[in-house]
């Protein structure tokens, strides 16, 4: 590429600052990164048929809904103005019963009815889903000190009814037999009043799971609030609680849960941080370099998909602003401190790239003995080839360091990466590396595992976090979006009676909610192709040899996974190569 063609690609993927505390991003789409029409026309396909069988499920709501107003003696036209319509349709909008929620699933609404409805509410699906549903890369090992710093409520003594006289903390821990999901980065994310204002809560909860004798996972207790500055005795729910009580328990969690998915796994992990290195591409390396060749096809439309993310979701007004449980402040807040590990009087660890390496992350949570770890066992097989492709690919490009450090294309792309002027990328390389960051990077493995991580998130990992989003998040009260009462009495002292489904989204949000998760959903091949069907991108013979190899191994892998389904307590499909999508593209 010529300093000519170097300007023009420049002036075409300029960097946007986005706020100190996040990686920046592409100004805008740039031009020939559009969605092209067919895809629009998908996109838009979808949302409206699902909006027109979900709004027509509510049209045939309200004759049931006005005959038991004038059964019960309150279809009367109490106002003047409105002609006492207010009034009478006062209560058309809230749900009534759990069972309720069919409705929005029959032939009429266009819409499948999600397969976990009719076991969401168990403790061994609960379970279940936190190692193979929406989130599946947060659950970690439990250690002595999450169980035992101040605020932590969680005994011997409340878990006795729950596991009998036999075992004790100690020896569950000593036995590796607990687990934990810790939402602490939730403390005082949002203000009480700004909560009682969106009229929707979150809570920053802790929940503790057990493998037990037949090898499940189950939840053992939730402790509902972290943030305890008094001597006040913050409740800690567990299954011998009332159903209700040990049901909103379980929500507070999925809640929790989806908020995190939705910023941090999902929106910061994968969308933002490949928009990074495909603006770092894009302006560094020209397109015969093989690098921009082995990168480029798992780039496909993720500028595009994230323009609109930032203005249809993270701004006021948008998505998160409105549906979310965290509105506009409360997400920015989050992304904030999931990033840069500060926040509103928050302060925990900052987010290092080199960290979301699927091996280390394992080894970091600590869950390779973790029984039916589906996404786990998937994952590593897929990380296996891609960093097999990469390498192959790479050592034609560089045979010794000398051909790395002399590379000034990549170098450059590297500094680009980390400047913050400019990507703003934090933990490119391991602390011990630091000297190739400062200087040159002069190392095939490092440069290998860097390239791999790459296409593993844009590919695999947002496929895992994404696709299965209908399935889990459309069902609604199995992972609302907001919780719409707040936790005060649970918080302290057994309710009376938790009336549940009042605290969900209500009908209306209840429908947004389920279109999105069903257009994001959609995977290949409406809005990219897989990794299956993915077209070789090189020019030379031997890169597209190791392509061959790799695709080669995917179709391996393809089959591996479904022999292994078949014998799996539920199958896991969103980590077959057929359906991971080769890009962040939806």
């Amino acid at each position: 590429m010529n300093q000519e063609s170097f300007h023009i690609r420049e002036d075409r993927y300029k960097w946007e600052q986005a706020v100190p505390e996040l990686p920046n991003h592409v100004k805008g789409v740039p031009k020939g990164e559009g969605f092209a029409a067919g895809k629009i026309f998908i996109f838009l396909g979808n949302v409206l048929k699902g909006l027109v069988g979900l709004l027509l499920a509510q049209f045939l709501h309200l004759f049931p809904f006005l005959y038991k107003k004038n059964q019960t003696g309150q279809l009367v036209f109490t106002g003047t103005a409105d002609l006492g319509l207010i009034s009478i349709f006062s209560g058309f909008n809230d749900w009534e019963h759990l069972s309720d929620f069919q409705e929005f699933f029959q032939p009429w609404t266009f819409l499948k009815k999600p397969s976990i409805a009719d076991k969401w509410h168990l403790d061994t699906e609960f379970a279940a889903q936190r190692l193979n549903g929406i989130n599946p890369a947060f659950i970690r090992k439990c250690q002595p000190e999450d169980i035992f710093p101040v605020g932590i409520r969680i005994t011997d003594e409340i878990l006795k009814p729950v596991w009998g006289n036999d075992l004790t903390i100690a020896s569950a821990l000593a036995d590796n037999r607990l687990y934990i999901l810790d939402y602490k980065i939730f403390k005082n994310v949002l203000t009480a009043e700004l909560s009682d204002q969106l009229g929707k809560y979150i809570l920053a909860p802790l929940c503790l799971l057990y493998v037990n004798d037949k090898q499940q996972l189950v939840p053992l207790a939730i402790q509902l609030q972290q943030n305890i500055s008094d001597n006040s005795a913050y409740r800690v729910l567990t299954p011998k609680d009332s159903p209700d009580d040990w049901l909103a328990a379980k929500t507070a969690i999925t809640c929790a849960d989806i908020s995190y998915q939705g910023i941090i796994s999902h929106l910061l992990n994968t969308h933002l941080i490949v928009e990074t290195f495909a603006t770092a591409t894009e302006r560094n390396l020209p397109p015969q370099h093989l690098l921009f060749q082995l990168l480029k096809p798992h780039f496909f439309n993720t500028f595009a998909i994230n323009n609109m993310a930032r203005n249809i979701f993270l701004g006021r007004g948008g998505f998160f602003d409105g549906t979310g449980a965290l509105g506009y402040t409360g997400s920015n807040e989050l992304l904030t401190r999931a990033y840069s590990g500060k926040g509103r009087e928050y302060e925990g660890e900052s987010w290092q790239f080199y960290k979301q390496a699927l091996p280390h992350d394992l080894t970091a949570r600590d869950v390779h003995e973790l029984p039916g770890y589906y996404y786990r066992d998937d994952a590593l097989l897929i990380w296996d080839a891609i960093k097999n492709y990469v390498a192959s690919v790479l050592k034609l490009q560089y045979k010794v360091a000398e051909d790395i450090i002399n590379d000034k294309q990549l170098q450059a792309w590297k500094n680009e990466l980390i400047d913050p002027k400019y990507g703003n990328l934090q933990g490119l390389l391991n602390p011990e590396k630091s000297d190739q960051l400062s200087g040159k990077l002069n190392n095939l493995e490092d440069l290998v595992e860097i390239v791999t991580n790459v296409i593993f998130t844009a590919s695999a990992q947002h496929s895992a976090v994404n696709f299965c989003q209908y399935e889990y998040a459309g069902w609604i009260p199995n992972h609302p979006f907001a919780i719409y009462q707040p936790y005060s009495d649970l918080l302290k002292t057994e309710s009376e009676k938790n009336d549940f489904v009042k605290m969900l989204p209500n009908r209306w949000q209840s429908i947004k909610q389920i279109v999105l998760m069903s257009t994001l959903s959609l995977a290949p091949p409406y809005t990219s192709k897989s990794l299956l069907t993915l077209d070789n991108p090189f020019e030379d013979s031997s890169a597209q040899q190791a392509f061959q190899i790799f695709h080669n191994r995917l179709q391996e892998i393809e089959n591996q996974i479904s022999t292994l389904n078949t014998s799996r307590s539920q199958p896991y499909i969103y980590l077959l190569p057929s359906q991971i999508a080769q890009s962040i593209a939806i």
